[in-house]
């Protein structure tokens, strides 16, 4: 039988240099992105660690917005539930009922995501960045009795290690030298700059550290179920209830077994562990072979209106800090129609200043000293941050 259109060779054989033209195309463009990075800092493929965090930050800038935004962002989330593995913090998160409360849960997630996306993507250098990570600070310092220097490294410690080990296991390639001393020098930084000190100062140090941490402190307590229950309540929110139990083992299936009990996670079902695992490997080789490389980058970071206000354009659970649109001030018209919340008032549309970010109680009674912290901050920029000035950064209220 002749299907129509290949019945002359010359034909077939066009097809054929078509797709593996094609592919070629993919793998070169593919490839070209690490190649590029590596002519740029040719100069730190030696040791990497000899770079310093503008550097890093450059580096690391090309993983969150153009390689892998995406398993970034997932593996940040993960890496936030892991965490709830140390009773001693999931405690205080309990105390304070801003995550495992249904109505408080969408807030704290939304405003971590943009505290989050100022200091990684505007920079810790940046205006936006220095008042951001300020508020940080600020929020930390409610707790500074209770919360300890090496919990404060441990929680750190995840937000480095994570990404590396969802990246190796997940994505279409490993991590190169470059891009994983970049995103640790980075997060260094951060932590320097959140007055943490002794933090160590390689990934394999930092690996082992992590490790006895948690053995010591890493148990079982009511406190870490809630805290884990109420984060992927809000992860599964949009799902119909009937799905939910197949997304929490969804779910599951992305922390790793030794964690699970110590958050109340059971082991998933091996069918849906294997049926995970088997998509996982089906998208890596699919991307690597035959999709083409993003086309622009993808950051995620609000515009700043004349008044100084940002306000966000994608959301992850609730659309906090989201202007209003004609569209959407329709869809209110017609409730029950659309999943999820709509941008209002209720959830600030007005945009936000980083230094107003968190619990709306805070907001007045933080913003002097969150911009008077966000001066000094930028000076110590100026001298160089950690490198330069000496660390930690030493905070003056």
């Amino acid at each position: 039988m002749r299907v129509p259109g290949l019945s002359h060779p010359e034909t077939a054989l066009a097809g054929v240099v078509l797709v593996a033209s094609y592919l070629a195309l993919v793998r070169w463009l593919r490839r070209r992105n690490i190649r590029n990075l590596a002519r740029r800092y040719a100069s730190y493929v030696e040791d990497p660690y000899s770079m310093d965090y503008k550097t890093a930050f450059e580096i690391f800038q090309n993983v969150i917005t153009y390689e892998f935004p995406s398993t970034y962002a997932y593996a940040t989330q993960f890496a936030l539930i892991k965490s709830y593995a140390v009773a001693h913090g999931t405690r205080l998160l309990a105390r304070t009922s801003r995550l495992t409360s249904a109505q408080r849960v969408g807030k704290r997630a939304e405003d971590t995501v943009v505290l989050l996306s100022e200091i990684l993507v505007a920079g810790i250098d940046s205006d936006r960045g220095c008042r951001a990570l300020s508020k940080i600070n600020w929020l930390h310092r409610q707790y500074q009795s209770y919360i300890t220097n090496d919990e404060m490294i441990y929680t750190l410690a995840l937000f480095i290690l994570e990404p590396l080990r969802w990246g190796d296991a997940v994505e279409w390639r490993k991590w190169t030298d470059l891009e994983r001393v970049a995103i640790f020098t980075y997060w260094r930084e951060i932590g320097h700059r959140m007055g943490m000190s002794g933090i160590p100062e390689t990934i394999p140090c930092l690996q082992r550290w992590a490790a006895e941490f948690a053995d010591k402190h890493a148990k079982f307590a009511d406190s870490n179920v809630h805290c884990t229950t109420a984060a992927l309540n809000l992860f599964l929110r949009s799902l119909p209830a009937f799905l939910r139990g197949l997304g929490t083992q969804v779910c599951t299936c992305f922390v790793e077994e030794h964690v699970r009990p110590m958050i109340g996670l059971s082991h998933p079902h091996w069918f849906i562990a294997a049926t995970v695992q088997n998509l996982v490997m089906i998208r890596a080789f699919l991307l690597r072979n035959f999709f083409l490389p993003r086309l622009s980058l993808y950051h995620g970071l609000g515009t700043m209106d004349k008044a100084g206000r940002v306000h966000r354009h994608i959301y992850a659970f609730e659309p906090w800090y989201v202007s209003e649109t004609a569209w959407s001030s329709l869809k209110k018209f017609t409730p029950g129609l659309w999943p999820g919340s709509l941008p209002g008032p209720e959830f600030s549309s007005e945009g936000y200043l980083p230094e107003e970010v968190g619990p709306h109680e805070y907001v007045e009674r933080s913003k002097r000293s969150v911009m008077r912290e966000a001066e000094q901050m930028a000076e110590y920029a100026r001298k160089g941050g950690a490198l330069g000035n000496g660390c930690p950064f030493a905070f003056s209220d």
